[in-house]
């Protein structure tokens, strides 16, 4: 049965809202609500291998997840739904 419990929570996982803490040599900010964040990345920052590497780690959470992310000192915003 403990081996199932912890099976389960890695399978329906809650997106970690310490991102800046865990990427901390590649986002400058991130900000937001429980709807939707704001990731801010350093300018010389992989914006596609940053989201692939998020969308591994985060595959199957247990409540979707919408990252805006964009390079500091740029206006375009990349969107990420992780479910």
């Amino acid at each position: 049965m403990q081996t199932f419990c912890l099976i389960m929570s890695f399978v329906n996982m809650e997106f970690p809202h310490e991102l800046k803490e865990l990427y901390p040599d590649q986002i400058v900010e991130v900000r937001g609500n429980s709807d939707a964040l704001t990731v801010i990345l350093k300018a010389d920052v992989d914006i596609d291998a940053f989201k692939n590497e998020i969308k591994k780690k985060y595959s199957d959470l247990e409540d979707q997840q919408i990252l805006f992310i964009k390079h500091e000192g740029k206006q375009d915003f990349e969107k990420l739904i992780l479910e």
